[in-house]
């Protein structure tokens, strides 16, 4: 199970690296306008998304509209491998002045932390999907163990490009499911 995963990470990765950059701009602006224009956008007030960096779905460009619309925005802040992740509030870009321990902006370690049963979406990454709610991040396990402290009605949304579709995605016990997913065609909710 774990050597696939692996493999599946190496091929999709692999597979995210070469397309090219005109066509990823022109997704991430797709993937904008579909979250932006979403029920699951519209509905929520307190909203967790992650830091877009290097290949990954651009979410710079989300967060500031999230902003701009005063919803409650908050970034992950890694603490450990043993610990994991928290919640925590940002107002703006001027908020992420620190580099985390894998090279992605972060809040200031004093910065609000949210509480996970506060948030009513989360936006996530990965590396591959399935159309019935498989995920595979980049294996620290971070989100799989945040995800436990989320509420149930709280929707798990990943944004991803479709070229990171697979058919079936090798699951473990202590992967957590996610609820839809939002690429360059559209949203699929699995909910």
């Amino acid at each position: 199970m774990v050597e696939n995963k692996i493999a599946v990470r190496k091929y999709i990765r692999d597979k995210r690296k070469t397309l090219p950059q005109a066509e990823k701009s022109q997704y991430d602006v797709l993937i904008y306008n579909e979250v932006i224009n979403s029920d699951f956008y519209k509905n929520a007030k307190n909203i967790f998304i992650y830091v877009s960096y290097k290949d990954e779905v651009d979410t710079h460009k989300i967060i500031e509209c999230m902003l701009n619309d005063g919803k409650i925005i908050s970034v992950p802040k890694v603490i450990s491998k043993e610990l994991g992740m928290k919640a925590v509030r940002i107002n703006g870009f001027q908020d992420l002045t620190e580099k985390g321990s894998f090279g992605i902006l972060e809040p200031k370690a004093e910065s609000e932390e949210i509480s996970e049963d506060s948030i009513d979406l989360l936006l996530m990454p990965g590396l591959a999907f399935d159309l019935k709610g498989g995920r595979i991040g980049y294996g620290g396990g971070f989100y799989d163990r945040f995800l436990n402290y989320v509420r149930e009605d709280a929707f798990r949304i990943a944004l991803c490009y479709n070229l990171q579709i697979i058919d079936k995605v090798p699951l473990e016990p202590s992967d957590e499911p996610i609820d839809g997913l939002i690429t360059e065609t559209g949203v699929h909710n699995f909910r």
